[in-house]
C-alpha cells in the first residue's frame, strides 16, 4: 500500500514510503509530548506565579497569560522545525523558495536561463544526485527530446513519475533521476524536471512532490513567455525583412519609373526635334528647289550669251572690243556664282534628304563632306581641316539622321576653338562597325561638364547661342541606330568624339518609330 501511494498522480503522488510513515508517527508522539510539556509548564508557571506575586498585583496573571499566549505560537514553530530538521532533515521553506525563484524567473526571457535557475533552485532546497530540466523544442507540444517514449503518456497526464512506480522505474533509470514532475503548458507537455536520489538517503515526501510541481508549474509559464518573446523576436525579424524586402521593391520600381520617365521626356524631345528637322527639312528642300529654277536659268543662260559676246567683239572696234571683254568677264563670274549656288542647293538637298525616309547604305564620308562644306562659314580661314579616311564599307542607316550628328557634333567642335585650331577627321572599320572621330583642340571640358553634355537643355553657350538639344538629339539617333557616342575631354586639351555605328541596322529609324507610334 505505501508503494502504491509513492506512485499516484497529482496531490497524493509521491507520498513517503513505509520508512517516512514510521517517521512521520514518531514525529506525532514528539508533537504530543512537547505540547503536553509547554502546556504543564504553562500551568506550573501560571501558578507559581500566582502564589508568590499575588499579593503584589492582581493584574499580573492577565499579563503573564497574554505574554505566554504571545510567546506560545512562535515557540511551537520552533519546535517544530526542530522536529522536522531532526526527523526528516528539513532545511528550506518551500514559499519562500518559490518566491525568490519565481521573482527571477519573471526577470528573464532566455530558456538557458531559466533552466539554470530552476534547477539551481532544487538542488539548493533539496540537495539529490542530479536535477535537470528537459525542455521541449519550441511548437513541438507533447514531446520532450531525450526522455523515454514509454514515460511520456503519464507525464502528458501530468502525473508525477517516481522510482517507486514498477512501471516508470525503468524510464526513470534511463534518466538518473528519482523523481519526474511533467511541465504542462495549456494541457501539454512542455518539459520535464527530475531529480535523483535525495543526499540525506530519505525518500521523497509529499511536501517535496508539491514544492517541486509548483516550481515546475513556474518554470513552465517562464518557458512559455520566453518562448513567445523568441517567437515575437522572429516575427518582427521577418517583418523587418518584410519592409526591407519591400522598401528595396519600392526603390527599384521608384528608379524604373525615373529612368521610364527620362526616357519617356528624351524620347519626346527627340521626337519634337525630329518633327522640327522634318520640318525644316521640307522648308530647305521648298527653298532649295525654288532657287534652283532661276539658278537653273541663270546657268542655262551663260554659255549662249557668251557667244554671243564672242562673236559681237569679232567684228566691233576696239573701243568696243573692251567693253564686251568686261561683259565677258562678268558673265564668268556670274557662271561661277550659279555653280557655287547650285553646289550649295545640292548640299542643302543631300542634307535634309526628305526623299529618302528609309534606311539605305550610305557612305560616311560624302556626309562628312557635306556636313563640312555646309560649315564652311564657321571654319574657313581659320580652323585646318585633317582628313585620315580608312576604307569603310556602306553603312545602313538613315542619311539625314546621320548627317544631323556629323552636323551637331562638327558645329560644336568648331564652337569649341576660339580663334586658331586644328580639326582632326578619323574614320575606320572595325569587323561589323564602323567608327567616326572628330577630334579638335579647342578649350576642352571638366569631368563634371562631360557627364552632362548629352542632357537635353545643357548647354554651356551663352544664352541665344545654343538650345542644348543638339548632342542629346545626336546620342538618341546615334542610340535608335544600334551604336553609341564616346567622349573624352579635359580642361585646355581639347575634345574626342568617337561616333560607333553598326554596318547592318535592322531597326526602324525614329521618324518611322513616331510615326508608328502615332
Amino acid at each position: 500500500m505505501a508503494e502504491t501511494a509513492a506512485t499516484t498522480t497529482r496531490p497524493a503522488a509521491g507520498a513517503p514510503a513505509p520508512r517516512a510513515g514510521s517517521a512521520a508517527v514518531r514525529r506525532g508522539a514528539y508533537y504530543l509530548l512537547l505540547t503536553g510539556a509547554v502546556g504543564a509548564a504553562y500551568l506550573a508557571a501560571a501558578v507559581l506565579f500566582q502564589v508568590v506575586l499575588q499579593a503584589h498585583s492582581r493584574a499580573f496573571p492577565v499579563f503573564f497569560t497574554l505574554a505566554v499566549l504571545v510567546l506560545f505560537n512562535p515557540l511551537r514553530t520552533r519546535l517544530q522545525a526542530i522536529v522536522d530538521r531532526v526527523f526528516f532533515r528539513i532545511r528550506y521553506d518551500g514559499a519562500q523558495v518559490l518566491a525568490a525563484v519565481g521573482a527571477e524567473l519573471a526577470a528573464t526571457l532566455k530558456r538557458e536561463r531559466i533552466v539554470a535557475l530552476v534547477c539551481d533552485a532544487v538542488d539548493e532546497a533539496i540537495p539529490n544526485t542530479g536535477t535537470r530540466l528537459q525542455v521541449g523544442a519550441p511548437g513541438e507540444a507533447g514531446g520532450v527530446p531525450g526522455v523515454p517514449s514509454a514515460l511520456l503518456p503519464r507525464l502528458t497526464k501530468g502525473e508525477v513519475l517516481s522510482a517507486g512506480d514498477a512501471a516508470a522505474r525503468e524510464g526513470l533509470a534511463a534518466l538518473g533521476a528519482e523523481l519526474a514532475v511533467p511541465l504542462e503548458i495549456r494541457g501539454e507537455l512542455a518539459g520535464v524536471l527530475t531529480a535523483g536520489r535525495k543526499r540525506s538517503g530519505l525518500l521523497y515526501s509529499a511536501g517535496d512532490v508539491e514544492f517541486l510541481r509548483a516550481l515546475a508549474h513556474e518554470a513552465a509559464i517562464a518557458l512559455e513567455n520566453a518562448r513567445s518573446y523568441e517567437a515575437l523576436v522572429a516575427l518582427n525579424a521577418r517583418l523587418e525583412e518584410r519592409v526591407r524586402e519591400r522598401t528595396k521593391q519600392l526603390e527599384d520600381a521608384n528608379r524604373e519609373l525615373a529612368e521610364a520617365y527620362a526616357e519617356l521626356k528624351n524620347a519626346e524631345v527627340q521626337l519634337v526635334q525630329s518633327e522640327k528637322m522634318a520640318a525644316l527639312g521640307r522648308l530647305v528642300a521648298g527653298v532649295a528647289h525654288e532657287i534652283n529654277n532661276p539658278v537653273a536659268f541663270i546657268s542655262s543662260s551663260v554659255a549662249p550669251l557668251r557667244r554671243r559676246l564672242e562673236t559681237a567683239a569679232a567684228d566691233a572696234p576696239p573701243e568696243v572690243a573692251q567693253l564686251l571683254a568686261d561683259a565677258r568677264e562678268i558673265v564668268a563670274v556670274m557662271a561661277r556664282g550659279a555653280e557655287r549656288t547650285a553646289a550649295i542647293v545640292k548640299d542643302l538637298r543631300s542634307f535634309s534628304r526628305l526623299d529618302e525616309a528609309t534606311r539605305k547604305p550610305v557612305d560616311l564620308h560624302d556626309g562628312l563632306e557635306v556636313s563640312l562644306r555646309l560649315l564652311e562659314s564657321r571654319w574657313r580661314d581659320r580652323i585646318e581641316i585633317h582628313r585620315d579616311y580608312g576604307t569603310l564599307p556602306p553603312v545602313e542607316c538613315d542619311p539625314g539622321q546621320v548627317n544631323q550628328v556629323f552636323m551637331n557634333v562638327l558645329a560644336n567642335a568648331c564652337d569649341a576653338i576660339p580663334e586658331r585650331g586644328n580639326l582632326w577627321l578619323t574614320t575606320r572599320a572595325e569587323g561589323d562597325r564602323v567608327r567616326v572621330t572628330i577630334r579638335d583642340d579647342g578649350v576642352g571640358m571638366a569631368p563634371e561638364v562631360v557627364g552632362r553634355i548629352f542632357d537635353p537643355f545643357f548647354t554651356t553657350k551663352d544664352v541665344g547661342g545654343g538650345t542644348g538639344l543638339g548632342l542629346a538629339i545626336s546620342q538618341g539617333v546615334v542610340a535608335a541606330h544600334g551604336g553609341r557616342i564616346e567622349v573624352e575631354s579635359a580642361p585646355g586639351r581639347g575634345a574626342t568624339f568617337r561616333i560607333i555605328l553598326p554596318v547592318a541596322q535592322p531597326a526602324a529609324s525614329l521618324d518611322r518609330a513616331a510615326s508608328e507610334a502615332r
